[in-house]
């Protein structure tokens, strides 16, 4: 992670009016989206930059195939919609961006499909399967 690509995502975020807090090879920004606070995390490694946020918890999530399948059909219909599970098996949304590809247009694109998935996770997904959320 380069001082230079530290600073070119954080004129990135300043020109699209995003609050954040900056750390260690990392931007984090708190969002509020329908009843919920969502932090969006910018990962900035060598070769990639990862933009990712938790959108619900294990515990939360239906252990029904038809879910399963609306999340993977969610990915071929909306194609800037990713939704992922980490090793804890919370429900997230990433995305990334290699270092070579990174631009203005890219970068704003990538970081708001984050925000719509959280959103339309909420207002599709969760309400079809009674998933409640914070």
């Amino acid at each position: 992670m380069s001082v230079e690509l530290m600073g070119e995502i954080e004129r990135y975020l300043d020109e699209m009016g995003v609050k954040y807090q900056r750390g260690e090879g990392y931007f984090a920004s708190l969002w509020r989206i329908g009843e919920g606070s969502y932090m969006v995390a910018v990962l900035v490694g060598e070769d990639w930059i990862t933009i990712t946020t938790n959108i619900l918890d294990r515990e939360k999530l239906k252990e029904d195939a038809e879910f399963y399948k609306t999340l993977l059909n969610t990915h071929y219909a909306l194609a800037e919609v990713r939704y992922h599970l980490d090793d804890e098996g919370n429900l997230g949304a990433s995305t990334t961006i290699p270092v070579g590809g990174l631009n203005k247009e890219t970068f704003s694109s990538k970081f708001d499909s984050i925000l719509f998935a959280i959103d339309y996770f909420l207002g599709s997904i969760a309400p079809r399967f009674g998933i409640e959320v914070d």
